[in-house]
């Protein structure tokens, strides 16, 4: 006998055999296999009433013969999984036999494979109470259904039943030992419930299908979602990818991002890089792809977004890949994929970006991954706070958000459930947290939406809130014609040296958008072909809430006679003792010289009005000399470096405020000569 039929009854042992002969007599080997293990998956499904041999109305307690072949009717619609024929055949029955446990039974199975655990549980209840001797699977369904109904407390008894007799099917009762622990960890954890409202996004953005997976850029301007709708881009029903813009009081109508990116298969759970000029996202069922569903990617320039590329075979597999996420920092890629080297089902992995190629994808492993399914990664702007969905960690309902903490050795934490009712009995899925890590947006099934799965927007509980990043966002023009520049600009942090961001401008715009971590004071480089360089200085520490900055950033020609303030220069107070935190400007220089090995530089030093003229003289030059020994000492000829202190002679501010004195107090370079 094979394995799939002894689980059956007599009689359902009988039909299966001898459907699968008639279909074995009537089609080829391929056709007979697939078929029959439809057919028979679907009996395992039925109602276990079915096969218990009964055949007279007394057999099951009630006297109505029509009530008896109500549900006979409804056990053949459920034969052939028409659970609405099913069901409307046992309420029939119910009519003219009240107390027909079996159909109650039956009525509140259907109920519960549909997923309405509110309706399925007072037909489950009752006819357990009626005949419990009959329903040797009605602790398990129980349990399953008080769980789903938020009843978790009440879940406990029953399904601690189910596992300790040990009699039910294997699947059920490897699914009833993971619900076990879920609900014991909900019913404890539901006591210390987070502050949590949530705010659907309106028809402007849900649909009554599903809309799920959102993305922002890192200015909040700009929503990227998964939609699925009728007249998608392949026609009928499909994943499409939809665009909305913020304008300043809500979302406008989320628009379809058409044919470009959309194709007539199923597209989605995409990204938007912070500077919302490439996506990456899922497609499926493409000529070009590895797999099911693989990881594509496309790019913005002005408005025209370009022919989605598949990224390649060291991110996707033959397997599904989907759910992609880009770090803010350009470094690393987060992706979940179904390829069977994981730690379960569907494991989140990641690959990073050398400058120019993906690495080969690894495993997140333990603890982040599980023996159950881990999906939509999220790394926050701050480079430490992870989230992501899990249904195998403890938890509320079918899936729930999580939240792992990067540690200074690069390990995670164990994941720490976001709490309830953010969790909740519905699948909650695809967080996305703004970059001052208070504004979130998340999909859920929760009651209440306009349909499906919908979007909501909501404050992120104190208690899983990552730290406060901020944004900066900004354009690059030639300081001469104010035409917009395609530029590169770099962030680094100045008392670490390490690379946070790497962004460029919109070539047509000039427009660049980055997010940035707190608690740092950055060193910015901007550089454009055929100019000179700009630097800027941004210090977040002690930032206060909400705060971002918004610059213009002018690039000078480059020619004799231009001069650039050198923003990132410090000195030890009242010295020439250039502080530690000057090295990445130095090394900025020391490399722009470099590349220009027949260029000549002065580099001045200047001050604000405090303290004798000859004082401020003697100090502006011993820093300008200071900055000139730096260079000679990297292997820069002296030759081609002047250092000549201004002292306060040449103030670029009015010396009254301490704000005005800084500015004053800067060291700059000046174009002596091209030497081309």
């Amino acid at each position: 006998m094979p394995n799939y039929l002894k689980e059956l009854g007599d009689s359902d042992k009988l039909i299966a055999c001898s459907v699968s002969t008639f279909i074995a007599n009537n089609m080829s080997k391929s056709s007979f296999l697939r078929h029959s293990i439809l057919f028979l998956l679907s009996i395992l499904f039925l109602p276990s009433a079915y096969s218990q041999g009964k055949t007279k109305p007394s057999d099951y307690g009630i006297k109505s013969k029509k009530a008896l072949k109500f549900y006979q009717e409804g056990l053949q619609h459920d034969r052939y999984r028409d659970r609405g024929k099913a069901m409307a055949a046992y309420e029939a029955a119910l009519q003219l036999e009240p107390n027909f446990a079996h159909a109650k039974y039956n009525l509140g199975t259907d109920l519960y494979v549909l997923r309405s655990y509110e309706e399925a549980l007072p037909y489950l209840e009752s006819a357990y109470e009626l005949k419990p001797e009959d329903f040797p699977n009605a602790a398990f369904l129980l349990g399953e259904v008080y769980f789903f109904n938020g009843r978790y407390e009440r879940a406990l008894p029953f399904l601690q039943a189910f596992v300790n007799n040990g009699k039910g099917r294997k699947g059920d009762l490897k699914k009833a030992e993971g619900r076990l622990k879920h609900a014991i960890f909900a019913a404890t954890a539901i006591k210390d419930s987070v502050e949590f409202n949530p705010v659907n996004l309106g028809p402007n953005i849900n649909s009554p299908g599903d809309e799920t997976h959102p993305f922002l850029t890192a200015d909040g301007s700009t929503l990227l979602f998964t939609g699925k709708r009728r007249g998608s881009t392949g026609g009928g029903i499909n994943e499409d990818l939809y665009i909305s813009q913020w304008d300043q009081k809500a979302f406008a109508v989320a628009q379809n991002m058409g044919a470009v990116v959309n194709s007539r298969e199923n597209q989605g759970a995409a990204s938007i890089t912070q500077d919302g000029r490439m996506i990456i996202f899922t497609a499926c069922n493409l000529e070009d792809g590895y797999g099911s569903c693989d990881l594509y990617y496309a790019t913005r320039e002005g408005d025209t977004w370009s022919k989605p590329k598949n990224m390649g075979a060291l991110i996707n597999t033959r397997h599904w890949e989907s759910y992609p996420m880009f770090s803010d920092d350009g470094k690393t890629l987060f992706f979940t994929s179904a390829r069977p080297e994981g730690v379960g089902g569907r494991d989140i992995w990641y690959s990073n970006w050398t400058g120019e190629t993906w690495t080969e994808a690894k495993n997140m492993g333990t603890p982040i991954n599980s023996a159950g399914d881990e999906v939509a990664p999220f790394l926050h702007a701050d480079g430490i706070s992870f989230y992501f969905s899990s249904n195998f960690h403890p938890g509320f309902g079918r899936s729930d958000l999580f939240v792992s903490y990067k540690g200074e050795d690069g390990s995670w934490s164990e994941p720490k459930n976001m709490g309830y009712p953010l969790n909740s009995t519905a699948e909650d899925q695809s967080i996305f947290i703004g970059v001052n890590g208070k504004r979130a947006f998340y999909s859920s099934t929760r009651k209440g939406g306009l349909g499906g799965t919908d979007l909501y927007e909501f404050e992120i509980p104190k208690e899983v809130r990552p730290r406060i990043a901020t944004f900066l966002r900004g354009k690059v023009v030639d300081s001469l014609s104010r035409k917009p520049l395609a530029a590169s600009i770099k962030l680094l942090d100045v008392e670490k040296g390490d690379t946070v961001r790497r962004v460029s401008t919109d070539r047509f715009n000039g427009e660049f958008l980055a997010s940035m971590p707190t608690e740092r004071e950055y060193a910015a480089f901007v550089e454009s072909k055929g100019y000179l360089f700009a630097s800027k200085n941004f210090y977040l520490k002690e930032l206060e809430d909400e705060k971002y900055f918004e610059v213009v950033i002018e690039l000078a020609p480059f020619k004799e006679g231009k001069q650039v303030v050198l923003k990132n220069i410090f000195f030890e107070f009242n010295s020439a003792t250039l502080k530690s935190t000057s090295t990445v400007e130095l090394e900025f220089l020391f490399n722009f010289l470099k590349k220009n090995p027949r260029m000549k530089i002065e580099i001045q030093g200047h001050t604000d009005n405090v303290g004798s003229p000859e004082y401020n003289l003697q100090l502006s030059q011993n820093r300008a000399e200071a900055v000139k020994a730096y260079l000679e000492g990297k292997g820069i000829n002296g030759k081609r470096v002047m250092a000549k202190g201004y002292g306060e002679t040449q103030p670029v501010a009015g010396n009254i405020t301490e704000e005005d004195r800084a500015l004053n107090r800067r060291t700059e370079f000046k174009i002596l000569s091209v030497g081309n």
